[in-house]
């Protein structure tokens, strides 16, 4: 099996400027999946962006930066256009095919090496699964969620009442959501499902602390008191 990896990191964040070059806990935000990628299973690990500060940082922590991202793809668009880009460049590029590709973000710091090889090693090992994706546990069932109506009603997401049992999260079903982290696909489903998740698939469950995902200023200061409490601190290539 040929693995290709991609790293997405788009230079532009409205709600934390230059977040993927941000010091967390005195290290670049990007250098923490980085430096866990480059120790997985990849035949080639790329990161993908349009930013000349990025491509730096990221070279310095270990990843190949092999062309700069077309600036159509530079804005918020779907994870499967920038993964597909990078896929058919690194095809073209060896004259040969990959059969997985993994799509990771550095929004998701404390992904590791072993999460990455499990996800890859669950298509891998099986021709049933097209996908395995890291996700975190729920703790916010959608049984306790309310939406509120044109009328300013508050009314259950979802049909019935948050009453008895409903209300114990240990009577409900476990759930898991996908935390950004990592997504490795097959590449024939990627190209026929043009779905980063393409089914059928399966989950690798993470911790609630390593699945931190860092999308607004609170989430960063969550990410660097775990990330201390973790002891995690990546070293350059």
């Amino acid at each position: 099996m040929r693995v290709l990896g991609v790293i997405h990191a788009r230079g532009g964040s409205r709600r934390i400027p230059l977040k993927n070059i941000k010091p967390l806990n005195g290290v670049p935000l990007i250098g923490y999946l980085v430096a866990a990628a480059r120790a997985a299973r990849f035949g080639r690990l790329i990161l993908t962006t349009d930013d000349d500060r990025i491509m730096e940082a990221g070279r310095r922590y270990g990843a190949e930066v092999p062309f700069r991202r077309p600036a159509d793809l530079a804005e918020d668009v779907p994870s499967e256009r920038v993964t597909g880009h990078a896929l058919d460049w690194a095809e073209s590029d060896e004259g040969r095919s990959y059969d997985i590709v993994v799509t990771m973000q550095p929004t998701t710091p404390f992904l590791t090496t072993d999460d990455i090889d499990a996800c890859i090693d669950a298509v891998a090992g099986t021709d049933t699964i097209n996908c395995c994706f890291t996700a975190a546990p729920v703790s916010e069932p959608p049984q306790w969620m309310f939406e509120v109506g044109a009328d300013g009603a508050a009314r259950p997401f979802l049909d019935g009442v948050l009453e008895g049992e409903r209300g114990v999260f240990q009577s409900l079903p476990p759930l898991h959501v996908p935390n950004g982290g990592a997504y490795a696909t097959r590449v024939a489903a990627f190209r026929a499902q043009n779905r980063v998740i393409a089914d059928p698939c399966r989950l690798r469950p993470m911790s609630h602390e390593h699945s931190v995902d860092i999308d607004e200023p609170i989430d960063w200061t969550i990410a660097e008191a775990v990330g201390r409490q973790l002891g995690i601190r990546p070293t350059e290539a």
